[in-house]
């Protein structure tokens, strides 16, 4: 049984002994431990954010002014770019413009528009 459900049996039980005082302290208790529930997933959230990335840098290996994800077959996935990673823990897959160029990212390595003359 849960904290909340066991809380809301209190809650029941206080209502048909109809001691008003007693109903309002076990209202408040249970608002204050919803506030910890949700706080406390919170947390759980962000610690498994947190170890997605932790496990994501451990795998990453910088090469050529870019990243690559390493992966467990010995083989590597990328590149991505190394601005996304660094500033914002993201990994932005880097696209080729042309058939020949390097990978681009869109947000941070955008190419010059070309000049066209008249």
């Amino acid at each position: 049984m849960s904290v909340i459900e066991t809380v809301r049996e209190t809650v029941s039980l206080v209502q048909k002994i109809d001691n008003i005082e007693l109903y309002r302290k076990i209202l408040d208790l249970q608002a204050e431990i919803q506030k910890v529930v949700d706080e406390n997933h919170q947390w759980k959230s962000k610690v498994k954010e947190l170890e997605r990335q932790l496990e994501i840098k451990e795998s990453l290996i910088f090469r050529d002014n870019d990243y690559w994800l390493a992966k467990t077959d010995g083989t590597s996935e990328g590149p991505f770019c190394s601005v996304c990673w660094d500033v914002e823990g993201k990994l932005v897959r880097l696209h080729k413009v042309f058939e020949d160029s390097i990978g681009e990212c869109y947000k941070h390595k955008k190419p010059e528009p070309f000049a066209f003359a008249v």
